[in-house]
């Protein structure tokens, strides 16, 4: 994953730095605003803790039961 800032102009996203992917790169875009109100601090924590389950979810020991159907007969 490659995280950066941008700002979003004439519905364009304008990235604060080049991201070093090849030109043409299909890639998936999540918008978190910039905002420091308490709703956006608890969306940041929110934001952590969902990332961190992601990488605790998504690990190759765990990666027997991806296809938990056929493992169990359902």
């Amino acid at each position: 994953m490659i995280r950066t800032k941008a700002r979003y102009r004439n519905q364009t996203l304008e990235l604060s730095e080049p991201l070093g992917v090849p030109d043409g790169t299909e890639v998936e875009v999540d918008i978190k605003l910039n905002c420091e109100t308490e709703d956006a601090v608890r969306h940041d924590w929110a934001e952590a803790g969902i990332s961190r389950l992601e990488e605790e979810w998504d690990n190759p020991q765990d990666a027997i039961y991806d296809n938990w159907k056929k493992l169990y007969g359902v």
